[in-house]
């Protein structure tokens, strides 16, 4: 878990996200964040990440994808590889 008192900066730095793929042990460019907001999508596309913009304040801020809400997005596992698939 990588909090506020983990970080020595908030979004828009990376430094959060960058602390939690390492902390997962995955490299930034295989990672996909759900964000709401600017400063979360601005730190994510900084740190190397995809982006899945979740809500209607999130769309003019660069995510490479967009959905309503949370509900649109299906997780699936197969072994080690996750498939996200939006609707």
């Amino acid at each position: 878990m990588v909090t506020a008192e983990s970080v020595t900066a908030s979004k828009p730095d990376p430094e959060g996200f960058l602390a939690a793929a390492e902390a997962l042990g995955v490299p930034a460019r295989d990672c996909v964040v759900f964000e709401d907001s600017e400063a979360g999508i601005t730190a994510a596309r900084s740190a190397g990440m995809r982006v899945i913009g979740v809500g209607p304040l999130a769309g003019p801020h660069g995510a490479d994808h967009l959905v309503h809400d949370l509900a649109a997005v299906r997780v699936t596992a197969d072994g080690d590889t996750l498939t996200i698939t939006l609707a």
